[in-house]
Parts: structure tokens; sequence; C-alpha cells
């Protein structure tokens, strides 16, 4: 599967992966595109955690809306984030990696794997405890979503 993607055109600027998943694991949100209504694009902000056992994102959403309807028609989704950046002191340009994923989504619909997934939340956003609270709360109005990863490139850029 990964020879049917394309090869990064500035080659030089790639990170190794190593340093695609420093990003994943040290970054809280990014954009799922999927294959929208009528042909467009649709693209919104996701929180996500990284499984690096797993070589997957678990994202989580409302049980129905725009992008679950998307995805059930087609599961290949695109992912992209960037970190924070930086800019030198006195100086224009902004340095940034960015990292984009080309993966295809599972719906996670049994309420214990659902549970398993959802758990990995666990210190990225909310204590272990809150977790627990909120899932108690709340699981039965979560769908939990595993993007299996195909396909990850990531590049330093520096605008300016």
């Amino acid at each position: 599967m990964e020879n049917s993607f394309r090869k990064m055109r500035r080659f030089k600027q790639q990170l190794t992966d190593e340093e695609c998943k420093e990003i994943l694991r040290a970054e809280e949100r990014g954009t799922l595109a999927v294959n929208g209504d009528n042909g467009y694009p649709y693209a919104l902000p996701m929180n996500f955690t990284f499984d690096e056992t797993a070589n997957s994102l678990v994202l989580h959403s409302a049980k129905s809306g725009h992008k679950l309807d998307a995805m059930r028609r087609s599961d290949k989704v695109c992912f992209c984030l960037h970190d924070k950046g930086y800019s030198e002191t006195g100086k224009l340009p902004r340095h940034f990696k960015s990292v984009v994923i080309f993966g295809r989504i599972k719906f996670i619909d049994t309420p214990e794997e659902m549970l398993q997934l959802m758990r990995k939340f666990d210190g990225k956003f909310e204590t272990p405890e809150a977790v627990e609270k909120h899932l108690q709360r709340e699981a039965h109005l979560v769908q939990a979503l595993e993007l299996n990863i195909e396909h990850m490139t990531g590049k330093r850029v520096i605008e300016g």
C-alpha cells in the first residue's frame, strides 16, 4: 500500500518517521478531511490521541452527523496537524513541523472495544479518573473511531 502514495516533492525538508511520531505524541488536535457531500471535501478540527502500538489515531465523535455519513460512504481519510512552531526573536520567518496522514477509518461499535479505545485518551486531555467518569456518564452518546495509518509524511516548514 505504501508504494501507491506520492513521494514528497521537497524531500530535503522531510521528517523521519520518529520525528512525525514525536509530533503525534505531543499535539492534541489536527484536521480530519473526508469525502463529503456532492463531491466536496469536508474538513474539521478533531482531538486525537496516538496509539503507537496499533499505528493508529484514536478519535471520537457524536453518533451522527456529516463526517460520520461521509466516512460510512468512504473510509479513506486524510488527517493533518502541525506543532506550535517558533519564531526566532526579531526575525520574521515562522518555523514549524507538519504531519500528513492517509488512512482508513474503522468504526468501533462494541461497547467493550469502544471503552478500551476511549481510555487511550487518559492523561492527554484529562486525568484517568475524569475520563472514566465521563465515559460512565456519556459513553452511550460517543462514537469511537480508529484511523489506521497507511501512509505518513512530515515536513519542516519555514514561512516568511
